[in-house]
């Protein structure tokens, strides 16, 4: 809105006037125009290539090698492949020759000792009988004993009771009992128990040597010592036959070696397993002994 300004007639624009206080309200937003975007232009021809002339080859730079990087990580295990056919058994070999017989080795047996028998000692000649001792004097008389008729009983004996007129010998003297019931009561010629009736006589002188009896062959002697033992022979040559030929080897029975499978994930570990060896080809037979 202008302040001052004529609405009569056309006469000069005056000064403009002082800015009003205040900007004026905004009007509001008019409608959107149309599209400013025309249609697009036709592609215009493709223009020459523009890569230049090559320029001039630089110097080489100086060859420097990066540090060498990490170790990648292992890769995975194949898988075992498979157990290669058993190798074929080989021939069996030729049986040896057997060797001769060797001679015994036993030596010879060294002559027997000799036995030796001891003598048999001479038997002694018999004794001269000795003469007969002088009688001894006679003794005193006894007293007159019980009448009846004597009773010989033997040898004394200790656990034996004797009666009257019992006869018994001891020491070499005889004595009668004089009592009855006369048990443990050792003889002796001057006890209340028995009375001497005859006593052993004295030892008579010896007698000479006698004259030598018959030759009597005594008892066989100890055996002598055995001899000593002969030497042992020599000892024979060996008995045993040559060693025969050994057989061929039999071919490696170990089996091809199977394709290594392609690699698998990591799996329980598997033993390699090798095929069987073909048997040893037999060994000729060992001569006798």
């Amino acid at each position: 809105m202008l302040y001052g300004a004529s609405i009569v007639g056309d006469g000069p624009t005056g000064p403009t006037g002082p800015t009003g206080p205040g900007a004026g309200d905004t009007g509001p937003t008019g409608p959107t125009g149309p599209s400013g975007y025309g249609a697009t232009g036709v592609t215009g021809p493709t223009g020459p290539s523009g890569t230049g002339p090559t320029g001039p080859t630089g110097t080489s730079g100086a060859s420097v090698t990066g540090p060498t990087g990490p170790s990648g990580l292992a890769g995975v295990s194949g898988s075992t492949g498979p157990t290669g056919p058993t190798g074929s058994t080989g021939p069996t070999g030729a049986v040896g020759v057997t060797g001769p017989t060797g001679p015994s080795g036993t030596g010879a047996t060294g002559p027997s000792g000799a036995s030796v028998t001891g003598p048999t000692g001479p038997t002694g000649l018999a004794g001269v009988t000795g003469s007969t001792g002088s009688t001894g004097p006679t003794g005193s008389t006894g007293t007159t004993g019980e009448s009846g008729a004597l009773v010989m009983k033997g040898a004394w004996s200790a656990i034996v009771s004797y009666s009257i007129n019992d006869c018994v010998f001891h020491g070499g003297s005889s004595y009668v009992s004089i009592v009855d019931s006369n048990l443990n009561h050792e003889p002796s010629g001057t006890d209340a128990y028995w009375q001497l009736m005859g006593s052993i006589g004295g030892t008579g002188p010896t007698g000479p040597t006698g004259t030598s009896g018959a030759s009597v062959t005594g008892p066989t002697g100890p055996s002598g010592v055995a001899g000593d033992t002969g030497p042992t022979g020599p000892t024979g040559p060996s008995g045993y036959g040559a060693t025969g030929v050994t057989g061929p080897t039999g071919p490696s029975g170990a089996g091809a070696t199977g394709p290594t499978g392609p690699a698998g994930p990591t799996g329980t570990s598997v033993a390699s397993v090798t095929g069987p060896t073909g048997p040893s080809g037999v060994a000729g037979s060992t001569g006798p002994t």
